[in-house]
């Protein structure tokens, strides 16, 4: 018998590409050609040279050979289509690019456009608004997905009517000071200094990412943070402990830290290990954001200024900072407070209280009272 070769190029080159079945129960073997990349299928006596009077195999082969072409014109169709829309997303993002749009918001566009041209026919704006309306995913998601594609078909020119979601409000989960030292204590030593960064500044994750060696000041124990997403920049205080986890850092590039990817991998693989452990499941409510969410409610619980929260956290809004008003109040609303007092008849006994944390209370027949939460 002679040996089987592609009938495209006469190729002996051949990969296994799995079974066909006939109708009649049987099956055949399925080829690739290595050389052409042409498929094939064999029938029971397909090999070079080889004669066949059997009819029923000759019209089971001729039936074979229109079902394969036809699957080879629809896969190329699809991977005509699925190329012009990869095309399109490329372009749609180089133009974000150009707009000065940053690296995080042109990925978040880039993910949820390739997310929905997985499901559906992105080109098509009434496919997407169905299978919008049938995915199972929050009225917020479905609202930031509308805004995306509604740059995207801008871009392209193509009208759309967008459908309407609203956007619910909700509020920020808080962890505990526990739970977030319990992350920082068994991470490795360099996401332990970023989580530890977080907890202290407040600063977004992409702040803190986007640190260098030369933002840090080891002598004045500060570090300057470039903003993002219209944040102001600021120059914040970290403590000690703080300035030893950096010291203990390799220093392999100007950056202090790795790519958002890499951070993001480590701590999500590092937080389902310990959640699982301790089981507690309230770890894997934690975030990188809720580091933020955690610093600007107990820098209001400890100051009451919501000024002083709103330069530390950056916000040129201050109605993005009065929400930590209202967490700090619902989380605190039945505990009752303890405090340590103090009293001070000088300018230097009141500076030395200062110093320590207390404030100022009232001033009491010349005596200026002084106090400061345990």
């Amino acid at each position: 018998m002679a040996e089987l070769c592609c009938p495209q190029c006469n190729s002996r080159l051949l990969y296994k590409d799995g079974l066909r079945y006939l109708n009649d129960g049987s099956q055949i073997q399925r080829w690739l050609c290595r050389n052409c990349g042409f498929r094939f299928s064999e029938n029971r006596n397909s090999f070079k040279n080889c004669q066949t009077n059997n009819r029923s195999d000759a019209h089971g082969e001729k039936i074979l050979m229109e079902v394969q072409r036809e699957l080879e014109r629809r896969d190329a169709g699809a991977t005509e289509q699925t190329a012009d829309i990869k095309g399109k997303i490329l372009g749609f993002l180089l133009h974000l690019q150009k707009q000065g749009c940053s690296e995080i918001t042109i990925k978040g566009y880039n993910d949820k456009l390739k997310y929905i041209a997985k499901h559906t026919n992105l080109l098509d704006p009434e496919a997407v608004k169905e299978w919008l309306a049938k995915a199972s995913m929050s009225e917020n998601s479905k609202n930031n997905y509308v805004a995306c594609l509604c740059s995207f078909y801008d871009f392209l020119g193509v009208s759309w009517n967008p459908p309407a979601y609203k956007k619910v409000s909700s509020i920020p989960f808080i962890p505990t000071e526990q739970e977030i030292d319990i992350l920082i204590a068994n991470s490795s030593k360099t996401l332990s200094a970023l989580l530890q960064l977080l907890k202290e500044t407040g600063m977004r994750v992409g702040e803190a990412l986007k640190l260098k060696w030369a933002d840090v000041d080891f002598e004045r124990k500060t570090v300057r943070v470039t903003p993002e997403k219209g944040s102001l920049p600021r120059i914040l205080p970290i403590s000690d402990k703080a300035i030893a986890m950096l010291k203990r850092l390799p220093i392999k590039s100007e950056k202090i830290f790795p790519s958002r990817n890499v951070a993001q991998t480590v701590f999500f693989r590092r937080r389902k290990q310990l959640a699982m452990k301790l089981q507690n499941p309230r770890l894997l409510k934690i975030g990188f954001h809720s580091f933020r969410h955690w610093k600007g409610t107990m820098e209001y619980h400890k100051t009451k200024d919501i000024l002083h929260v709103q330069r530390l956290l950056g916000h040129r809004n201050i109605q993005n900072t009065l929400i930590y008003v209202n967490i700090e109040q619902a989380l605190f609303q039945n505990t009752n407070e303890e405090f340590h007092v103090a009293t001070a008849r000088t300018v230097e006994e009141a500076c030395r209280l200062i110093e320590v944390g207390f404030e100022y209370v009232n001033t009491i027949d010349g005596v200026h009272i002084y106090r400061k939460r345990k």
